[in-house]
């Protein structure tokens, strides 16, 4: 999610020991190698899609047995009292890091990662953008994950993170725009402590939906107009490719409104949207490689991954 500054540091404490005490009866076994196998990086899924050991973005968010046996960390992810999606304890090795990347993703363009350090050292720093931070043992951090970011753990053993992603209440945006801002030097909100208690099993609240099986006209229009926005604002984009580009997005638009109107949601339609988008692409590719988005990357990259794939999701109906 884009964010006004690269880190936010919310005003909440968790009990570290409790914490380090429940990954710990956890077996190596248990750590699943990254996807894209970066080296040293290793996640536990504690909310996935189905509740299933998968790195998936796409259906009904539910607990995992890792979580289920966790009591102090259902009541940490219980404590923000939001709709949670995707969380997972991560682990970062000795001497390894998390690649330069950005969160060019439908699911991240609208959801933040809250991060709670668990196992770490001073050694272990967090760039985003042109900042950087050392988040402590049982803080919360927030971040822009749509700038470029990595993590590079300089120290001697493994930093475990518990990460949670979320879209956010009023009341968490609230609680966001109050915090501290170091680069701003306002006061500091008191901590509010989350202490562990025993056999207290917190309720959670997981995502039902988080992809629509077609996308409506409404929101296809506002993610157009959102990577309108960041390829007018390289200035360097060249302004005929830029213009021809938006064209081929105005037409999507409206042949999309068009067949919504004749589909909707019917699955009488899928084969006509994938045509439509599939269209768009083969239309857009070469132009949209060209041009490019604030964080670095491509407009055809936002295209692909914030609005043609989510467009259409028959899997999830």
């Amino acid at each position: 999610m884009k964010l006004t500054h690269e880190f936010y540091k919310l005003p909440l404490q968790f009990d570290v020991e409790q914490m380090q005490r429940e990954i710990d009866k956890f077996s190596e076994h248990d750590w699943q190698p990254h996807h894209e196998h970066f080296k040293g990086n290793y996640s536990i899924p504690l909310i996935s899609v189905n509740g299933e050991l998968n790195n998936t973005f796409k259906g009904k968010m539910l607990p995992t047995s890792s979580l289920t046996q966790s009591t102090y960390l259902q009541q940490v992810l219980g404590s923000f009292n939001e709709v949670l999606g995707r969380s997972r304890l991560m682990k970062l090795g000795q001497g390894c890091e998390v690649p330069l990347h950005s969160d060019i993703n439908y699911y991240w363009y609208k959801r933040v990662r809250i991060h709670i350090p668990i196992v770490t050292d001073p050694n272990v720093t967090f760039y985003c953008g042109d900042k950087n931070v050392h988040m402590g043992e049982g803080e919360a951090w927030i971040f822009d994950s749509w700038k470029n970011h990595k993590v590079v753990n300089d120290s001697t053993f493994s930093r475990v993170h518990l990460v949670i992603d979320i879209s956010g209440s009023s009341d968490f945006w609230q609680m966001v725009n109050n915090v501290h801002i170091s680069q701003l030097n306002k006061v500091t909100p008191s901590n509010k402590y989350l202490p562990f208690k025993e056999n207290v099993h917190s309720q959670i609240l997981t995502e039902k939906f988080n992809v629509p099986i077609v996308m409506n006209p409404g929101e296809l229009d506002g993610m157009l107009r959102e990577l309108s926005i960041e390829i007018q604002s390289v200035t360097t984009n060249d302004r005929d490719k830029l213009m021809c580009f938006e064209q081929i997005m105005t037409c999507f638009s409206q042949n999309w409104r068009q067949l919504w109107a004749k589909y909707g949601l019917s699955k009488d339609g899928w084969e006509f949207y994938h045509r439509c988008r599939d269209n768009t692409f083969q239309q857009a590719k070469e132009l949209g490689s060209q041009l490019k988005i604030s964080n670095g990357g491509t407009a055809l990259q936002m295209l692909i991954h914030c609005i043609i794939d989510p467009a259409l999701n028959p899997e999830v109906a």
